[in-house]
């Protein structure tokens, strides 16, 4: 059992969880809690080594018993020292130190979300979780969006990762992604509160990218510059925008719905 701080696997924890730049440098994330591991194991994800104390559920021994069973490095740890190096709360026992998994892109791309400069990590998550959700083929964040494989954006997300193609990219990339290396010419979208192309009265069923922009920035103008056509989401007078989470969610559902209905 592991009760030091001092112990190789519990300092690169704290290191993972702590600093994106060991993240980057390792590409390596940790997923914490029994669903998120239960998550990453549905999607083949590697594991580097797995931590568990006795204090996880009869679920998460479950998930242990997986783990062990694929030969994976498994160790317990005091639980209280689980609970010192936990980024919640209240530890559920359990986390895994992972690769970051490599989602291959698809050939043909119909549906591509960006996020620009989108600095919160629970809305970055949201986004993540909504594009799982609604068909999204691929993320494009640009440089200066929060990590997506911090600690708090894997628990919004809950494991989205493991299954949506992320790639940091800058404008010229987008524009030649969209246009150039895709086999489908994608239609670049953002939205704006002052545009008259309302959203459910434009063809939104076409090969589109959707930009999504920063909570306090909006879209950069580099950004800006590569954008096809503006769309609005109405809404009431008392707000002047939407949540960024909010924004993305509705507009891959009216996405969706337009291309079931088609």
């Amino acid at each position: 059992m592991i009760t030091s701080v001092k112990n190789t696997k519990i300092k690169m924890v704290r290191e993972l969880l702590n600093a994106k730049k060991h993240r980057e440098r390792t590409r390596t994330m940790v997923v914490e809690g029994v669903r998120l591991v239960e998550e990453a194991l549905t999607a083949n994800v590697s594991i580097n080594f797995c931590l568990f104390s006795d204090h996880i559920s009869e679920r998460g021994k479950k998930v242990v018993r997986q783990i062990q069973a694929l030969s994976y490095d498994t160790e317990e740890v005091n639980a209280d020292l689980m609970d010192r190096i936990s980024d919640t709360q209240t530890s559920q026992g359990i986390l895994i130190a992972a690769p970051y998994p490599e989602v291959s892109l698809p050939k043909k791309v119909d549906l591509v979300v960006v996020l620009d400069r989108i600095r919160d990590p629970g809305n970055m998550g949201t986004i993540l979780r909504s594009a799982a959700a609604m068909g999204v083929k691929a993320i494009l964040l640009t440089p200066g969006t929060t990590d997506p494989f911090s600690p708090k954006v894997m628990r919004a997300a809950m494991g989205a990762q493991f299954h949506l193609p992320i790639r940091i990219m800058d404008a010229q990339d987008i524009q030649k992604f969209c246009k150039r290396s895709n086999e489908i010419e994608l239609s670049i979208l953002m939205t704006d509160p002052k545009s008259p192309l309302i959203c459910w009265e434009t063809d939104l069923s076409k090969p589109i990218c959707i930009v999504i922009g920063g909570e306090t920035e909006g879209i950069s103008g580099n950004i800006r510059e590569i954008v096809d056509e503006s769309i609005s989401i109405p809404m009431g007078p008392l707000m002047e925008s939407f949540n960024a989470a909010v924004a993305a969610s509705i507009l891959l559902y009216e996405i969706n719905r337009q291309r079931i209905n088609k």
